[in-house]
């Protein structure tokens, strides 16, 4: 019996070591106060999201961005949803892209390009890694499921098109880019935010559609933002949403598309989840089922408990070792490809003189379409 405890304390601690920076995580606040500290240094997550309400005037935001990257080793990736129209976190400190699906309307990916990079070095002025952006679901505009106009539309070749070039200006500005939110969350009625929506869509066309964007660009970002959709037609009746299926994460997107990147769980805090599933199960539910970082945007306590059922799942066994470690693996690839495109910054180190002169940039070029 002493032989079977002291053989599995060591799995437990080796299971269980450096797990939380496999959440990324969001709070409330505009600077790092003492409690923040404390919790990032306990958990020390691997990313770290900005919203609105973290983004207040510029030397704030300089300051904080810089002070989340100094918390720890390796530094947190540091990201934002930045994609223009209805979610920009910057409004109104900085000038706003329009949305996705008045960029395509303009049929001019060159245009598109040239506007991305000009939002990448704003975003780099400010010291940010990684963009959530571009979204690729196929949409209508006037859908009322969340996504609406920040679709570059219905059509699978003209979305692709698009998100290639915002692909491509963000790479030119040395900011990672993600896409999202897969397997595509176009084809529904609901906003996931506070349902589980169904896709309705027939299987075959939804994969010669919805998936193209993704068979065609995922090797092009570092990380691909899965949706807490429900797919009948990929994962069974039985209403899971995509970050809990196996069957489209771990099938569909690594062993069918080939992605190799992390693949990143939508918030976890979303009601398409947590509404249905206990937050002691989300979390390493998502782990298991293929994600390799998950995505907990605001509260302490749904961050504490995340981290917790992580440790527990994986010192008890119920989280495979060899899946942890696949996700720490993949995650020191995002870190590789932070490193990769900050040495490819053309713009110079962070501060509010880049800030200006990058708002001046994207300002100018924004003019023509007004």
């Amino acid at each position: 019996m002493v032989g079977l405890v002291s053989d599995r304390i060591p799995r437990m601690l080796k299971d269980t070591a450096g797990i939380g920076q496999l959440l990324f995580v969001g709070f409330d606040g505009t600077e790092l106060n003492a409690e923040l500290r404390e919790m990032f240094l306990e958990i020390r997550p691997g990313g770290i999201i900005l919203f609105k309400r973290n983004i207040v005037e510029v030397e704030q935001t300089l300051a904080l961005v810089a002070g989340l990257h100094a918390l720890y080793e390796p530094a947190p990736i540091v990201a934002v949803d930045e994609e223009g129209g209805q979610v920009s976190r910057l409004r109104p400190l900085a000038p706003t892209l329009p949305p996705a699906a008045r960029l395509a309307s303009l049929d001019k990916p060159a245009a598109v390009r040239e506007l991305s990079a000009s939002l990448g070095r704003l975003l780099a002025s400010l010291g940010f890694d990684l963009d959530f952006a571009p979204v690729v679901d196929l949409c209508r505009p006037d859908a009322p499921n969340g996504i609406g106009d920040r679709s570059f539309g219905t059509d699978p070749e003209t979305a692709t098109v698009q998100a290639s070039a915002y692909l491509d200006g963000l790479a030119d500005a040395g900011v990672m880019a993600c896409l999202k939110h897969f397997p595509g969350l176009g084809p529904t009625l609901f906003d996931s935010h506070h349902h589980l929506p169904t896709v309705q869509k027939d299987g075959p066309a939804f994969a010669r559609e919805d998936l193209l964007p993704y068979r065609r660009l995922h090797q092009r970002v570092p990380v691909i933002m899965i949706g807490h959709g429900h797919y009948p037609f990929l994962a069974g009746p039985d209403p899971i949403a995509a970050t809990l299926a196996p069957q489209i994460v771990t099938d569909l997107l690594r062993a069918d598309l080939g992605f190799a990147g992390v693949a990143l769980a939508d918030d976890l805090e979303m009601k398409a989840v947590s509404a249905r599933v206990p937050l002691d199960e989300l979390a390493p539910r998502a782990l298991a089922a293929g994600c390799d970082m998950l995505l907990v945007c605001r509260k302490r306590d749904a961050i504490h408990a995340s981290w917790t059922a992580l440790r527990q799942w994986a010192g008890d066994g119920r989280l495979r070792p060899e899946r942890v470690a696949q996700a720490k693996d993949r995650l020191e690839g995002l870190r590789a490809a932070r490193h990769v495109a900050v040495a490819l910054r053309s713009g110079g180190a962070p501060g509010a003189a880049a800030f200006q002169a990058a708002c001046a940039d994207l300002a100018g070029r924004l003019e023509p379409i007004a």
